[in-house]
């Protein structure tokens, strides 16, 4: 009965893995890198032609290339194709670069190395994790206008390049085979899932913080206006 227990728990297990491996924010994440390699692609093709290019202006107005020529051409050609086709992508920020991200900036990264973990967590976890990116690529216009010393702005940046980071890291430095043993009745990856989800909670409150100040500059700037040009009793001046 425990084998079969115990089998049904990783045959869910396993099912949980593969809904989270396909939720929007692994498919986006896919997206963008296809994108990326199609960039890439495209970068290489309108370098061979250039390279191509050149050798047939230097092989009609400055001396012919001969077989030495092309071969030099060719081999040229591989390098720069290879070359930036094998460009390294940009390394994923870590929370020491987070902490010293420029606000406007701070969602975008923090999206990126939270998509980096995301492998690393249960499955539970991994959806709070999309939920988290989803808010932080919501929030991230309204961050460009904040100034910095805000309560909300200083509150954002504490959340996601403080707090944010060090549940995530404490968790993974849980050896894997005791991340679900119970432990004062409850387990590492309860505990992560607690944290993420307060810290999801508390960053929709911060977020509406946040929108709610661009709101409030709305209503001011559409009061001033509507009394410049209609005045007090409505009318166009």
């Amino acid at each position: 009965m425990a084998d079969s227990r115990a089998g049904i728990d990783r045959a869910e297990e396993v099912l949980q893995r593969i809904r989270a491996q396909t939720s929007p924010r692994q498919i986006k994440s896919h997206r963008r890198r296809v994108a990326g390699f199609f960039r890439r692609l495209k970068y290489a093709v309108y370098a061979l032609l250039t390279v191509m290019l050149a050798a047939g202006l230097i092989g009609t107005f400055v001396t012919p290339l001969g077989p030495g020529g092309l071969f030099l051409a060719l081999i040229a050609m591989a390098i720069v194709f290879l070359g930036i086709m094998g460009w390294p992508q940009p390394a994923e920020p870590t929370p020491e670069q987070l902490a010293k991200s420029d606000l406007p900036l701070l969602p975008r990264q923090t999206e990126r190395w939270l998509e980096a973990q995301r492998p690393a967590l249960p499955a539970p976890a991994q959806r709070l994790a999309d939920d988290i990116g989803i808010k932080l690529e919501a929030i991230g216009p309204a961050l460009a206008a904040i100034d910095p010393r805000e309560p909300a702005a200083y509150a954002f940046r504490k959340l996601v390049a403080d707090e944010l980071p060090e549940l995530v890291e404490g968790y993974k430095r849980v050896p894997e085979a005791m991340r679900r043993a119970e432990r004062n009745g409850t387990t590492p990856e309860k505990q992560l899932f607690e944290g993420l989800r307060v810290l999801d909670e508390e960053l929709s409150r911060v977020s509406e913080q946040i929108v709610s100040g661009d709101l409030d500059r709305l209503a001011t700037q559409g009061r001033y206006l509507e009394l410049k040009y209609r005045g007090e009793g409505g009318e166009t001046r």
